[in-house]
């Protein structure tokens, strides 16, 4: 007997609604940058499949909350209105790319802004807006002289470097709901306590901000929980922070500094509540004399259970001989609850692995897992390292880590998305 048959019009409209709602996820999730269209749209191809199926999207607010236009492309501010439209009352998220350069932008860019986005400001709770650089600044002046009620997570982003924008003149009537603030490509002045006194997030993404300035934006945010900054230059007065809410922290630093600038710039923070640390761009000798230290002179870390160090690019190979020149106390005085160990295309991992877990090491009970994303050169000499390890933690009868081995990410930026796991280790 055969099963009978079932179409998908013959589904009900509230399952047909959720179908298209699950193909919204990645864009959700992160939505795109660089291009007009953030991949696939199930609520507009859905729409356009029959009129059975046009009747039950276009019913549905819900899928159309996710509103994306490019001011440079013809025909996005009449798709920005129909999502408008279509969204009906519901809270929507919002990204304005100004990306192409085209005639249109010369053309009442602020009026187009004002009359269309502008009035729904009241059920915006998600906005990004992407520019190319200073030449429009018009495109910001709308969200001046307004309140956002509604506003959690914004983004202001130049994709063009070193500009200067006075961000914080925005939404001057506030935004008592903002709590994840990014701000990318460009420099700019204190933030007005209307923006810092309920935010949880803030991220600087590869801005070179004004330590003492920075400093003084976090000492506003008694809820900050979580910080992402660029740390281009660390001088021997320069102003600490206290940031006593803070849980995690991602420090990006340059590649050829010397081997004490990363303990210099992780002493810049007094967190004791800081559980995860990721530093990016931090070379091998920089790792081993961090945590080689017995304190460092202004900070400690008793919480950090999670610690990171990755690296895009570097200039040491193990054939040239290099390795840590500090010998790593374990477990680390600096981070004495550390039990994740993780490092993304890091240079010497060897040397490190073998400092912090070979024959010569001290017990480590607390360390429970280590994941490492190696570099194709050096996936030898961590096999051999690795070896040592297992063998010589046997002979002790000591406890072993979990290892978990990656492939080497697409993206060093990403790579907790981007990576997939080769092999996972335990004994």
């Amino acid at each position: 007997m055969s099963a009978p048959t079932c179409t998908i019009l013959s589904l009900p409209n509230e399952l047909l609604v959720t179908i298209a709602v699950a193909g919204q996820e990645d864009r959700i999730a992160d939505l795109n940058l660089e291009t007009q269209s953030a991949s696939f749209k199930s609520e507009w191809t859905l729409s356009h499949v029959s009129q059975c199926f046009r009747d039950i999207i276009l019913g549905a607010s819900e899928l159309w909350t996710l509103i994306e236009t490019d001011f440079g492309s013809e025909g996005s501010m009449e798709i920005l209105k129909l999502y408008l439209e279509r969204s009906r009352a519901r809270q929507i998220s919002v990204t304005l790319r100004q990306l192409s350069e085209s005639d249109m932008l010369e053309i009442g860019l602020e009026d187009r802004v004002t009359g269309s986005i502008v009035p729904q400001i009241n059920r915006i709770r998600w906005l990004r807006i992407v520019l190319i650089d200073t030449e429009h600044p018009e495109i910001l002046a709308p969200f001046r002289d307004v309140a956002a009620p509604c506003l959690q997570h914004l983004e202001i982003v130049y994709t063009k470097y070193n500009v200067t924008v006075d961000a914080g003149a925005l939404f001057l009537y506030g935004a008592p709901r903002l709590s994840s603030l990014k701000i990318d490509g460009f420099t700019h002045r204190l933030l007005s306590p209307v923006w810092t006194a309920t935010l949880t997030h803030l991220d600087y993404g590869a801005n070179d901000p004004d330590i003492h300035n920075l400093a003084v934006i976090t000492a506003q945010c008694p809820l900050l929980t979580h910080l992402h900054l660029h740390v281009a230059y660390v001088a021997s007065d320069a102003t600490r922070f206290h940031i006593p809410t803070l849980s995690f922290l991602h420090i990006s630093i340059g590649e050829d500094e010397p081997a004490d600038y990363l303990s210099r710039v992780v002493d810049l923070f007094h967190s004791p509540a800081l559980t995860e640390l990721i530093i990016h761009g931090s070379h091998g000798d920089q790792i081993a004399l961090l945590l080689s230290l017995k304190s460092l002179p202004h900070s400690s870390f008793p919480s950090v259970t999670s610690l990171t160090f990755l690296t895009g690019s570097c200039a040491c190979y193990p054939s040239d001989g290099n390795r840590p020149s500090h010998p790593i106390s374990c477990p680390p005085d600096v981070f004495p609850a550390l039990s994740h160990l993780t490092l993304i295309n890091q240079c010497l991992t060897e040397h490190l692995i073998q400092e912090m877990l070979g024959p010569a090491s001290q017990p480590w009970p607390l360390l429970k897992v280590i994941t490492l994303g190696m570099k194709n050169d050096s996936l030898g000499g961590v096999r051999d390292a690795l070896e040592d390890v297992v063998n010589s933690k046997r002979q002790r009868g000591e406890p072993l880590p979990k290892v978990q081995l990656l492939r080497a990410p697409a993206s060093i930026e990403n790579w907790s998305e981007d990576s997939s796991w080769d092999a996972e280790m335990s004994w």
